[in-house]
């Protein structure tokens, strides 16, 4: 279980010509999910609405985390973008399918393939 002293470390970058990544290792919780909220927030005043969320070295996300992608979702769509994630460890995945909320989120194996579900 994430204590909030866990560290977390996030990265941006541009992906492709109006595509954002956004890369988060160590444990998204309660105490620095304001973190990653102020990032997509920094994408979205950009005029940036489609992002690759890399979770590849992430290792835990509590419901803030998770309460911050689904928030961000309704960001970008209102503004015909969407989060794509990817590089998601097994046990994140199962998390994610547990709340279903690999039924309202886009999901793809490798950066290439989430680049192509956004129109790279």
């Amino acid at each position: 279980m994430a204590t909030g002293k866990d560290q977390i470390r996030i990265e941006t970058r541009e992906a492709a010509p109006g595509i954002q990544e956004v890369r988060i290792e160590g444990s998204l919780d309660w105490s620095n999910f304001t973190k990653v909220e102020a990032i997509l927030n920094d994408i979205f005043e950009k005029g940036v609405y489609k992002v690759v969320v890399n979770l590849r070295g992430t290792t835990y996300i509590s419901s803030a985390g998770f309460g911050c992608f689904i928030s961000s979702l309704d960001t970008a769509m209102k503004n015909n973008g969407n989060l794509v994630f990817t590089a998601t460890p097994p046990e994140i995945q199962d998390v994610f399918n547990i709340l279903g909320l690999s039924k309202i989120l886009t999901f793809a194996e490798t950066e290439e393939a989430a680049l192509k579900l956004l129109g790279a």
